[in-house]
């Protein structure tokens, strides 16, 4: 019986190694959307370039997440860049 507790713990220990940068990758994806539609939305400014980039990763979140609360936070952030987009012209 100790054995099978020590192979399920390294078992399910070495899932959540083998997911673990998925995770962050995905975490530093949803960052890159979510942070600059923020300052925008808190009134302040980002570059050009932080606009397209935040774009960029919103458009990537919404085609590979499916949680659906993710995507609907993706989406409401993709509404504020556009808009942001639209407002100086590049969208």
């Amino acid at each position: 019986m100790l054995r099978f507790g020590l192979a399920l713990f390294l078992c399910l220990a070495s899932l959540g190694l083998v997911t673990w940068p998925a995770v962050n990758a995905q975490a530093a994806d949803l960052a890159g959307c979510l942070d600059p539609a923020t300052v925008i939305g808190a009134g302040g400014d980002v570059s050009d370039q932080e606009l397209a980039a935040a774009q960029g990763a919103c458009a990537q979140l919404k085609q590979t997440t499916q949680d659906q609360k993710v995507l609907m936070r993706v989406n409401a952030a993709a509404a504020t860049l556009a808009a942001e987009a639209k407002r100086r012209g590049k969208g």
